[in-house]
């Protein structure tokens, strides 16, 4: 069976090397631009897109370009304006808080004086009344205790008598 391919396969190498040099011949021939009627029909149509692509596609893209562009520097802007706006409204809001802080300290020490004061004054008072009342309490004291004395001084003749008596009599 090998017998009968190989006259088969030596049939059809012969077959593609001769294709092969017959496509290389025509190629070899053949040159880079065929010089025959369609060159005229391309070149009406090169012509064609070379007038009608700059108004229908380029000028029409080169717009969105720069829309896009003018829009995307509009947006950059706007947003630097609004980061300043921000930065601006965070340093006026930190600006009122310390401010109101101060104030609120500066109440509070005002507050604090105030009450310290009253306490100071309500203290004061009341050692005054205090050392009024221990005054008061001690005169008072001084005088029942004279009273007392001069009430005993009395008695204690009667006193020294009615026992010299007892003894006396004992």
């Amino acid at each position: 069976m090998l017998n009968l391919l190989s006259p088969l396969a030596a049939a059809v190498q012969q077959i593609e090397a001769t294709s092969t040099a017959y496509e290389l011949h025509g190629l070899a021939r053949a040159g880079l631009i065929d010089l025959d009627a369609t060159i005229i029909t391309q070149a009406v149509f090169f012509f064609a897109l070379l007038l009608l692509l700059p108004g229908l596609v380029y000028k029409p893209l080169l717009q969105r370009f720069d829309q896009r562009e003018e829009r995307t520097e509009g947006a950059r802007t706007s947003a630097k304006a609004m980061r300043k706006q921000a930065r601006e409204e965070v340093a006026r809001y930190e600006a009122a808080v310390a401010s109101q802080r101060k104030d609120a300290l500066t109440e509070r020490a005002e507050t604090r004086a105030r009450a310290q004061a009253q306490a100071d004054a309500m203290v004061t008072t009341a050692r005054a009344e205090a050392a009024e009342r221990v005054a008061a309490g001690i005169a008072e004291q001084r005088k029942t205790a004279e009273s007392a004395r001069k009430a005993l001084q009395a008695d204690a003749g009667i006193l020294a008598s009615t026992i010299a008596d007892k003894l006396t009599r004992a």
